[in-house]
C-alpha cells in the first residue's frame, strides 16, 4: 500500500465499479431489490403484482406487474444511471409524487446479479428483453409476452462474493422479504399482489381491498379487530389508517407502520409523535400496533435525503410532529374500549408531551403527578428520593443477609420494603424475581433442555409473515428452552408447550415478543449469544410484575432467595435489584445528631 500522502492520479472510475459502488447504497440486502422493483410496478400503475422469491433472495427475485410497460429504447435506457421518467429538473425534487425517481434502482441491482428484463406496451405487438450480468448488457431481443414488466434477479452479489458473505441466514433475510412485502401491500390495498416463496403462495390478497381487511389478511385478524379506524384532519396533513387498542401491544416498534403520501418511511419525528399519542394508554416501555397514511403537500417533504428513499425530512417538523400526536389521540378516544392504563405517575387521558424540533432545544417534561400520601413515600419511590432541601440522592447499592432484613411491606406493587442495621432497604420485585428466574434457567441449560410443561390442547396465534420467518428460523432453539412451537397451517402456528414458569396464564404475547425481541437482536441463531439474550427474554416475561401484590409469605420467600445469590445482585438486563438508603443519610436529612436526639 502507497503512504497516505503519496501523490494519487485523478481518474474516473470504471462503469463497473461505479455501479457496484452505487450498488452498495441502494441494494443493502434482498429485502432491498424486492422493494425497488415493486415501487417501480406502482409506479408504473399495476393493478396487480406477483413475487416470486427463493434462498431468501440469494438465488432469485422475481417481480411481475401489468403496468404501463416499456418501449425498447426506454427499456435499454432504463438500465443506464440516472435514467428515469419521473423527473426532468431540479425544481421538481421539491414535489416528488412518484416512489422512485433517481434512476438507480435497475442498473444498481443489475451490477450485482444476473438480471432478466423484460416489457411490452399496450400498443406495440412484441415486448423487448435484455439479459445484463454484473451491469453488462449479453443480450437484446424481441419477444412475446404480456403488456406490463417482468424483473428477474438471479444469483444476488454472486461477483461481490464479501457482500454475499455479510448476508444473514435464509431464514433471517426471508423475514426481510416478507417485511418488505407487508408494507408495500398495507402502502397500496387497491392493488393486488400475490406472493410466492419456493413453491408456496404465501399471500394471494385481492385489489381493491379495504385498508382493515388487508390489515386483517397480513397483520392476522386478531391484530386487526383489536384496531380503530382513523380519519382525521388537522393542518398541515390529513391521517387516516388503523391505530391499535392499548391492549395490542408489542415490545419493539417493529409493527409501526407510517406512510406519507403513499411511501413507507422511518422518522424519527413521526415515531416519537405515535408514542407520545399513546403515552398513558400502554407501559411506557410497549409499542403500539398502527398502519397510518400520512397526506401532506409534497413540498413540505423532502424525500430526497437517502438512496433507500425510506427517511424523509419535513420542512414544518414541529407542526407535523404535533398535529400527527393529537390527531392519533382524537381518533383513539373514539374508538370503543380505549381506556388509559392505571400507570402510577400517569393521569389519564394526559397530552402529548411536547416534542422539540432539532434546533429547538429540549422539550419540557411534564409536572411530576402528585403524591398520593402525605409522606411523599409514593413520588419518592418513582423518582429516587426527593430530599428536602432540592435535589434526588442516589440510593447506595446493597448487598446483605437475608437474615439482617426484616420485610416491612410493599410499596406499589413493585418495591419490596426491608429494614436492616445499617438502613432502609428496597427491592425491585420485577428486577429480583426475574434474576431469580434467569438463574433456574441458566443452571437448567447447563444440564441440558429446559424442562417443558405441554398444553392439554394447542393454543394458535396468527403470525405476520415476517413473525412466521423468525418462528421458523428460531423453533429448534426455543425447543430446547422449553418452547415448542410449529405451523399449523397458513399463517397460523400452535403452542404445544411452554417452561414451567409460563404455565398458567396465555403464552401468547410472551411468544410475540419473544420472536421480536429475538429477530431484532441482529444475533445468529446458533451463536451463544443468542441463547444468553433468549435466557433473559424468557426471564423477564415469567416474573413478578409491576403492580402484582404479593402476600407477606411471598416477600419473605423473595428477600431469602435473592439474598442467597452471590454479588453483584442486578437483574439480567443490568438494573440494580436491590438499594439502600443508610441510616446515616437518614439521620442528616431529618437533621438528627449521631446520638439519635
Amino acid at each position: 500500500m502507497q503512504p497516505f500522502d503519496s501523490p494519487q492520479p485523478v481518474r474516473l472510475l470504471p462503469e463497473e465499479v461505479a455501479n457496484q459502488i452505487a450498488a452498495g447504497e441502494v441494494v443493502e440486502r434482498p429485502a432491498s431489490v424486492l422493494k425497488e422493483l415493486v415501487e417501480n410496478a406502482l409506479d408504473a400503475g399495476a393493478g396487480r403484482i406477483a413475487v416470486e422469491v427463493a434462498a431468501g433472495g440469494r438465488k432469485l427475485i422475481r417481480v411481475v406487474d401489468d403496468g404501463a410497460g416499456m418501449g425498447p429504447d426506454d427499456l435499454l435506457m432504463a438500465l443506464e444511471r440516472h435514467a428515469t421518467s419521473k423527473v426532468s429538473s431540479a425544481e421538481e425534487l421539491t414535489h416528488v409524487g412518484s416512489l422512485g425517481f433517481r434512476g438507480e434502482a435497475l442498473p444498481s441491482i443489475a451490477a450485482v446479479s444476473r438480471m432478466l428484463l423484460r416489457s411490452r406496451r399496450a400498443g406495440d405487438e412484441a415486448g423487448s428483453q435484455a439479459r445484463v450480468e454484473s451491469g453488462t448488457i449479453k443480450a437484446v431481443e424481441q419477444v412475446g409476452c404480456p403488456v406490463g414488466t417482468l424483473v428477474e434477479v438471479k444469483d444476488l452479489f454472486f461477483n461481490t462474493p464479501a457482500r454475499r458473505k455479510f448476508l444473514k441466514s435464509q431464514a433471517t433475510e426471508s423475514g426481510h422479504l416478507a417485511g418488505a412485502l407487508v408494507r408495500l401491500a398495507l402502502a397500496r390495498p387497491e392493488v393486488a399482489f400475490r406472493y410466492k416463496v419456493g413453491n408456496q403462495v404465501t399471500h394471494d390478497l385481492p385489489g381493491g381491498q379495504d385498508l382493515a381487511v388487508r390489515a386483517a389478511s397480513l397483520l392476522g385478524r386478531a391484530s386487526a379487530e383489536a384496531m380503530v379506524r382513523l380519519e382525521e384532519d388537522e393542518d398541515p396533513l390529513g391521517l387516516e389508517g388503523l391505530a391499535g387498542l392499548p391492549s395490542l401491544s408489542r415490545s419493539a416498534a417493529d409493527q409501526v407502520y407510517t406512510f406519507v403520501n403513499g411511501r413507507f418511511v422511518r422518522d424519527k419525528v413521526l415515531l416519537h409523535a405515535v408514542n407520545q399519542a399513546y403515552r398513558g394508554l400502554m407501559p411506557d416501555n410497549r409499542r403500539p400496533v398502527v398502519v397510518l397514511h400520512l397526506t401532506l403537500d409534497p413540498e413540505l417533504v423532502d424525500v430526497n435525503v437517502h438512496p433507500a428513499k425510506t427517511e424523509v425530512r419535513f420542512t414544518r417538523s414541529q407542526e407535523v410532529h404535533d398535529a400527527l400526536a393529537r390527531a392519533l389521540r382524537r381518533g383513539l378516544s373514539k374508538g370503543r374500549g380505549v381506556k388509559p392504563s392505571a400507570r402510577p405517575g400517569v393521569a389519564q387521558n394526559a397530552p402529548p408531551r411536547p416534542y422539540a424540533a432539532p434546533g429547538r432545544g429540549p422539550a419540557s417534561p411534564p409536572p411530576p403527578a402528585p403524591s398520593s400520601r402525605p409522606d411523599g413515600l409514593d413520588r419518592a419511590s418513582q423518582e429516587g428520593l426527593s430530599l428536602p432541601g432540592g435535589g434526588t440522592k442516589r440510593l447506595q447499592p446493597l448487598y446483605t443477609k437475608a437474615e439482617e432484613l426484616t420485610v416491612i411491606g410493599q410499596l406499589h406493587g413493585l418495591y419490596v420494603l426491608c429494614s436492616s442495621p445499617q438502613g432502609l432497604v428496597l427491592i425491585d420485585q420485577h428486577a429480583a424475581h426475574e434474576r431469580l428466574t434467569y438463574e433456574r434457567l441458566k443452571a437448567g441449560l447447563a444440564r441440558g433442555e429446559l424442562p417443558r410443561q405441554g398444553l392439554l390442547s394447542p393454543l394458535t396465534m396468527e403470525l405476520s409473515p415476517g413473525e412466521a420467518a423468525w418462528a421458523s428460523e428460531q423453533a429448534d432453539q426455543w425447543s430446547r428452552l422449553g418452547l415448542e412451537l410449529e405451523p399449523f397451517g397458513g399463517a397460523t402456528w400452535a403452542i404445544r408447550a411452554v417452561p414451567p414458569h409460563l404455565a398458567g396464564g396465555d403464552p401468547r404475547p410472551a411468544v410475540r415478543d419473544l420472536l421480536s425481541q429475538m429477530s431484532a437482536s441482529g444475533l445468529e441463531v446458533e451463536t451463544p449469544e443468542f441463547v444468553e439474550t433468549a435466557l433473559r427474554s424468557l426471564a423477564c416475561h415469567g416474573s413478578v410484575r409491576q403492580g402484582q401484590r404479593l402476600k407477606p409469605r411471598e416477600l419473605e420467600e423473595l428477600v431469602d432467595q435473592i439474598c442467597a445469590l452471590p454479588a453483584p445482585l442486578t437483574c439480567p438486563h443490568g438494573r440494580p435489584v436491590m438499594l439502600m438508603l443508610t441510616r446515616h443519610e437518614l439521620d442528616r436529612q431529618f437533621r438528627r445528631s449521631g446520638d439519635g436526639s
